[in-house]
């Protein structure tokens, strides 16, 4: 009974940080179950991703809603990627042993803290860029350099279990020249498409259990209600900070659970 407490406090906090930052809470709902509740690597990616995508709905609310931040272009787009992509990694994620998974899992999440502190961009040719008007931004974006880089951090991100926003985010800002707060705006939905369609592909492998799967779920869509409301009232250097920290202490939270 502790050890569930314990999960359902840290799921509902992890929730409402991840929100912040419109990222879905994977690198942290999966070490939680596997090491409170004493889940398989392949039951805790199926639970978590349901409880991705259960944030990202609400998230993408309050994003579009309230915020004015989201590009439904760039992530309709994305999203039709990343949904097939992540589907496919997902499905063939039982294939693999849960070893490598794990290291594919921390590296992705090491590789995108270092990422999101770099404030460097680079674009390709002006032929293919495209001008985008959200709010009151303006910028331009480039598909082609966003295209083929998510489309892979989707499959690896589908087979371990996570949305990969962590990575996606650097993506679309450095490779795409889209503004962070619109990226993070975004990812909510790219969250969404990609834990729904991967967490299709885990759990015609696997199982999930309904009566823990609505809890928990409740507890995500509350967390992610508050935490995305919080997204503007932080300014963008505090944004990249605490972002990479969040994904370096996953990581290495991942890294220990290989050993132990």
């Amino acid at each position: 009974m502790h050890q569930f407490l314990m999960t359902a406090i840290l799921i509902f906090l992890i929730s409402l940080v991840f929100s912040m930052f419109g990222k879905g809470g994977g690198e942290l709902y999966i070490p939680i179950l596997m090491t409170l509740l004493g889940f398989s690597y392949y039951r805790a990616a199926s639970l978590g991703l349901l409880l991705i995508t259960l944030q990202g709905l609400s998230m993408v609310i309050v994003y579009h809603g309230k915020h004015k931040l989201l590009d439904w272009t760039l992530a309709i787009i994305l999203g039709a990627v990343v949904g097939i992509s992540s589907f496919l990694g997902g499905f063939i994620s039982y294939r693999i042993p849960s070893i490598y998974l794990k290291i594919c899992f921390s590296s992705l999440l090491i590789m995108s803290a270092f990422m999101i502190l770099s404030k460097k961009e680079f674009k390709g040719s002006r032929l293919f860029l495209i001008r985008r008007n959200v709010g009151e931004t303006d910028y331009e974006i480039w598909l082609a350099g966003m295209i083929p880089p998510v489309t892979i951090v989707a499959f690896l991100a589908g087979m371990a279990g996570i949305s990969g926003g962590g990575l996606i985010v650097p993506i679309c800002t450095i490779l795409g020249g889209v503004p962070l707060r619109i990226a993070m705006a975004t990812n909510s939905f790219l969250a969404l498409s990609s834990s729904s369609m991967s967490f299709l592909g885990h759990v015609v492998r696997g199982g999930i259990d309904p009566t823990l799967a609505t809890f928990l779920g409740f507890l995500v869509i509350l967390g992610s209600q508050v935490g995305s409301r919080m997204h503007v009232k932080i300014d963008e250097g505090r944004l990249r900070g605490a972002f990479s920290l969040i994904l370096l202490g996953a990581a290495l939270w991942m890294i220990l659970k290989i050993f132990i």
